[in-house]
């Protein structure tokens, strides 16, 4: 007989390994070192039970953090805010903030003028700067760690793409001349995958939608990533209708490496002359679609000081639904008009 059903065997992506490894390189009597070493000795195949005998730990304690893993990913893992701490800044709140705002004063932003805004040290902005390579006098400089060749002044976000084992975020450089900021251009249409069809916004999309798939219902408007094709949209789907800008050289950024080493993704990729590259370890493929969704796509209205962490909230949601349902989940731009 195999394991029961809620001891599945884990998939981790090379990235989420990357860093649990990382993770599991402390004391393991405790804390996040433990957790780590708990996630990736269960995804050897053992089960509770010996992973939990391996590491000096209980049953359940194994089944919290797998389970916790499960819902969460790594960010699941981390040690709780407690009450009386303030809520924690996410990496991809103060470079949005950064790059979308200007203080009250001016010109940019320093380091002791955001801390103060966002309730951070000016140390905690100038290490997330740094760790970005974010210089705030030079918005229309900033490229995104992993696509150097890419200027997100002006760029277009393309699609995102959440499954089990893959995740892609699809961009498309913009007109010269483009400022960076959020991008104003009008409502778009989800033509894919699970999301909502007319005018909406990648956070309505992919957190309204991915509930919708995880029960199992249709959204409305839901159509297939391609003529003629049934049940669920592949990443093949996804790449054929992200590929509707013929004139256009798309970027792509992959959470790990061995979506990059599929033969779909290759010869795509060959066939049409797009780049693609692997996501650094940190920051995370999630920080950074988050980011690049915040400055690319046709969020209408006010940038909002939590933007980053709705973006990284909807981002998780939509991975979570692609684990727990097998099903991938798509958020793709309108195709342009035909000229």
């Amino acid at each position: 007989m195999g394991q029961p059903a809620q001891e599945r065997a884990i998939a981790l992506s090379p990235e989420d390994r990357k860093v649990l490894v990382s993770l599991s390189g402390g004391d393991r009597r405790g804390g996040e070192p433990l957790r780590a070493a708990i996630v990736l000795t269960a995804a050897s195949g053992l089960s509770y039970a010996e992973t939990a005998r391996r590491l000096a730990t209980t049953r359940p304690t194994v089944a919290t953090w797998l389970r916790r893993y499960a819902e969460e990913g790594v960010p699941g893992l981390r040690d709780r805010v407690r009450p009386g701490r303030r809520p924690r800044v996410r990496d991809a709140d103060v470079v949005l903030r950064t790059l979308t705002t200007i203080p009250s004063t001016g010109g940019a932003w320093s380091s002791r003028a955001l801390g103060v805004a966002l309730g951070l040290s000016n140390g905690t902005v100038a290490r997330i700067w740094r760790r970005w390579g974010l210089r705030p006098t030079e918005p229309a400089a900033f490229r995104l760690p992993g696509l150097p060749d890419l200027a997100l002044a002006g760029a277009e976000l393309v699609g995102l793409h959440c499954g089990l084992r893959d995740r892609l975020l699809v961009l498309a450089a913009g007109p010269t001349g483009s400022v960076c900021g959020v991008g104003t251009a009008g409502p778009t249409e989800t033509v894919s995958g699970v999301g909502i069809a007319g005018p909406g916004t990648v956070i309505a999309a992919l957190t309204g939608a991915c509930p919708a798939a995880r029960d199992g219902l249709s959204a409305p408007g839901h159509a297939p990533a391609r003529p003629g094709a049934s049940g669920p949209p592949s990443l093949a789907d996804f790449l054929a209708v992200a590929d509707g800008r013929p004139d256009r050289r798309l970027h792509v950024l992959a959470a790990g490496e061995e979506t990059v080493r599929r033969q779909t993704v290759r010869d795509w990729a060959a066939q049409h002359g797009h780049e693609v590259r692997v996501a650094p370890a940190e920051p995370t493929w999630t920080e950074l679609a988050a980011v690049a969704a915040g400055l690319t796509a046709p969020i209408t209205g006010r940038p909002t000081p939590d933007l980053g962490g709705r973006l990284v909230a909807a981002l998780r949601t939509a991975w979570r639904t692609a684990w727990f349902s097998g099903q991938p989940c798509h958020w793709l731009a309108a195709p342009p008009a035909n000229r």
